[in-house]
């Protein structure tokens, strides 16, 4: 099938088309052809052009960043659906109102094309209440929950260490480590997830390119308490000057700082490393054990070096022999990733309209059903 995948960015609309399914592999051709950056959808015909390789959309997949609970998997975008998108705005007021003026845009720009929203947030709905809880007065807490940010990278991730580790008695128990600019790691136990690093904001986590991650609560308040800075400047002194970009003074990849040389990335690289080992006991406790350690994200490439750090630590707790716990790097690229979430949406969308009519359509919404955990990917 071909898709063409949408992912928002700070600086515009990465736009992406992509062959998935064995047809694809069978031709012997790239599972994907990046066509270049634009500020919005209406634009993506120039951008994308009529080369030869060019075939019908199938479905065009967009990255959604926030779908709560109202969307465990995957979905094809009907009046229903964005009307339950709507009614999320008092939740993630910017990423609902973004992905919903993405969707107007596409729908005008392709009309007739299914639109497939892969929410970043599907993965993390069945977190264990003790992982989503803050401990805040009831008021107030019961509107607000963790949610992880790198849902569709450890879904694809734990998916392909669950296959190389093989069939199992009991579940297998993994650490997935998405390395991307805003770092995150997550503990798996089989298809659901027990533990992340990332929280409802920035200010929540690993330190990544530019946000501080975690930090004294009360420091966000005395910055925004302060007359020269105010809520804004803070917001943004946390979430775009901090992190590496604050540590070093000038902006560095999260694999700069894994491989280059010099005394002050090196000791930034210490800070994230131990950081990691922090989050890696935390994992650990979650689980109960561990059988794998996966690498996913943007720096997959750079798995070998957090490897290097973690593995033997957790060896050391885990009391097992030196070099016997597997590790996976998970290189498949997000764009990869939200067209086959697309594809996997527009399949099960043909399911439902076909037992609808079956069944005389009487074809009831199975809510918190995901069959893409069996696999996004497959």
């Amino acid at each position: 099938m071909n898709s063409l995948v949408l992912i928002p960015v700070r600086t515009g609309l990465r736009c992406f088309r992509v062959a998935t399914g064995p047809s694809a592999r069978a031709q012997g051709e790239p599972a994907f052809f990046p066509r270049g950056t634009t500020t919005k959808a209406g634009s993506l015909r120039a951008v994308l052009g009529a080369g030869p390789k060019a075939a019908a959309i199938d479905v065009l997949a967009i990255r959604a960043t926030y779908g709560g609970l109202e969307f465990p998997a995957p979905v094809i975008v009907d009046s229903s659906s964005q009307a339950r998108l709507l009614g999320l705005a008092a939740q993630a007021p910017l990423a609902v109102a973004n992905t919903n003026s993405l969707l107007d845009e596409a729908r005008a720009s392709f009309p007739g094309i299914p639109i497939a929203l892969a929410f970043e947030t599907s993965f993390f709905v069945d977190l264990p209440a003790r992982e989503t809880t803050y401990a805040l007065p009831e008021e107030v807490g019961r509107s607000l929950r963790r949610w992880g940010y790198h849902g569709l990278y450890h879904d694809a991730a734990t998916s392909d260490l669950g296959r190389i580790l093989g069939p199992r008695q009991r579940p297998a128990r993994m650490l997935s480590v998405c390395l991307d600019a805003r770092p995150e790691m997550a503990a798996v136990l089989g298809r659901a997830p027990l533990m992340v690093t990332g929280g409802l904001t920035e200010v929540e986590g690993l330190p990544g390119e530019r946000n501080s991650g975690e930090i004294d609560p009360a420091i966000p308040l005395a910055l925004a308490a302060d007359p020269a800075i105010g809520p804004e400047r803070a917001d943004l002194l946390l979430t775009r000057e901090s992190g590496f970009f604050g540590m070093l003074g000038r902006h560095v990849t999260l694999g700069e700082v894994l491989s280059a040389r010099g005394a002050r990335t090196a000791r930034v690289r210490e800070h994230l490393l131990y950081r990691m080992g922090l989050a890696a006991g935390s994992g650990l406790a979650a689980l109960d054990g561990l059988d794998g350690i996966v690498f996913s994200g943007r720096y997959a490439e750079h798995g070998d070096k957090v490897a290097a750090h973690l593995i033997p630590r957790i060896e050391r707790v885990l009391d097992v022999p030196a070099g016997s716990l597997p590790w996976h790097v998970c290189a498949t690229p997000l764009e990869t990733i939200v067209a086959e979430a697309g594809v996997s949406a527009l399949i099960a969308d043909g399911q439902r309209r076909r037992g609808r009519a079956t069944n005389g359509g009487a074809f009831p919404r199975q809510a918190g059903v995901r069959p893409e955990r069996a696999g996004v990917r497959g």
